[in-house]
């Protein structure tokens, strides 16, 4: 029987600023995809049994008094018993009111979380203003995630992820993603906005704008899909690229051993983000800030078939749809008057996607949604790059 551990095996309970927050500028994270591509990840996998387990028959407990097929029947019921629950079915839609019913907190009061919510960090992340995020991952016992497209997860029914956004030391708003069904749309997406003393977090179907005096905003529950539509899985910075490290589980080769990826690579294989470290930074940060809505599933798609999405496939930055899609490329819906190209290499000035990082408060500003502030660190890794372009020559882009 193949031995098989739970993905909180990654991780035990983390109360509140018990582990180490994400302290880089950070933010986090939906024209609806086919379907596909989507399979249902409700795979069962076995669990270990304990062979320490005592029997459960007052017969067996003497084995001259037992009958001898006794040990055999003991032995059929502690099996039964440490077999992991067969995976969740569909279920009704939920209908949450307060964070402390989504399962994310043992002790709500204490701050301490449930310890099958297990504490992961991407690798690449979305600005949110300089807003501290934690992230943590529920995956129901006795399922995998389906790997059969590696640049696409999508997970069983009933997994949760939570993404907790803080300022100064102070709570802000958790938001939810939680899979109840096998249908595309069959997921809970939404905020919770924390009260100012961190009692309590409420959800916030309309939003709510300027938190606890801040200027961080939660998202309406209907513009949750603006975002995460743009994969088939629903969910943002837990992939195949974004977990392509060697830091601290759960990361691709940690979830790969422990049987929790339905098609999981080779043991030795990565898919890291393409390029030396200036052009990796500033490809791996518009995958993450970007990338999400300029893809083929993505809500901009329509208006402009940009690719800011890296692939497992993309292991040459030069070769990469990303570089391909914007180096060098006309700009193909907004008019930036002197500005005509995505990337100018060597320009960051006459770069479309430098000019609209840059904006803030108009029409011209990128991202469009959820921040009001630039991101500096962001910007200047994608300088960087740029600069580091060679220019334009006769024979075109080099």
């Amino acid at each position: 029987m193949a031995v098989v551990p739970m993905i909180a095996a990654c991780g035990g309970d983390h109360p509140a600023g018990g582990s180490p927050p994400d302290a880089s500028p950070d933010a986090s994270g939906e024209a609806a995809p086919s379907t596909e591509t989507g399979g249902e990840a409700s795979g069962e996998v076995d669990a270990s049994l304990d062979s320490s387990a005592p029997s459960t028959s007052d017969d067996a407990a003497n084995p001259e008094d037992a009958p001898a097929d006794a040990s055999a029947d003991a032995d059929a019921v502690v099996e039964e018993e440490a077999a992991p629950p067969p995976p969740p079915d569909a279920y009704d839609r939920p209908n949450y009111q307060h964070l402390a019913e989504t399962g994310l907190f043992a002790d709500l009061a204490a701050k301490e979380v449930a310890s099958d919510a297990v504490l992961f960090e991407p690798t690449y992340k979305l600005w949110s203003d300089a807003a501290v995020k934690r992230r943590w991952i529920h995956l129901p016992p006795g399922t995998q995630i389906d790997t059969s497209d590696m640049d696409h997860w999508v997970f069983p029914i009933g997994t949760k992820f939570w993404k907790e956004f803080s300022l100064d030391g102070g709570l802000l708003e958790t938001r939810l993603v939680e899979r109840y069904g096998t249908g595309p749309d069959d997921y809970w997406m939404g905020a919770f906005v924390w009260n100012a003393d961190g009692t309590d977090a409420v959800f916030a179907p309309d939003g709510q704008m300027n938190i606890n005096g801040t200027a961080h905003d939660a998202p309406a529950q209907k513009d949750c899909g603006a975002c995460h539509r743009g994969d088939v899985g629903r969910v943002l910075g837990f992939s195949a690229i974004q977990l392509s490290r060697d830091s601290q589980p759960p990361n691709l080769r940690d979830l790969a051993a422990r049987g929790l990826l339905s098609s999981p690579p080779d043991a030795a294989v990565d898919y890291p983000v393409p390029g030396d470290a200036v052009t990796s930074t500033a490809l791996g940060y518009l995958h993450a800030n970007c990338g999400h809505c300029h893809n083929e599933n993505g809500t901009s798609w329509p208006d402009t078939q940009m690719v800011l999405r890296l692939r497992i496939a993309d292991r040459d930055a030069v070769t990469s749809g990303v570089f391909n899609s914007i180096v060098g490329k006309n700009i193909q819906y907004w008019r930036g008057g002197a500005v005509t190209l995505r990337v100018t290499p060597g320009n960051p000035e006459m770069s479309g996607i430098f000019v609209r990082m840059s904006s803030r408060g108009n029409k011209d500003q990128m991202p469009p949604l959820a921040t009001e502030i630039v991101d500096p660190t962001g910007l200047q890794a994608v300088r960087d790059w740029i600069t580091s372009l060679s220019p334009p020559t006769d024979a075109g882009v080099e």
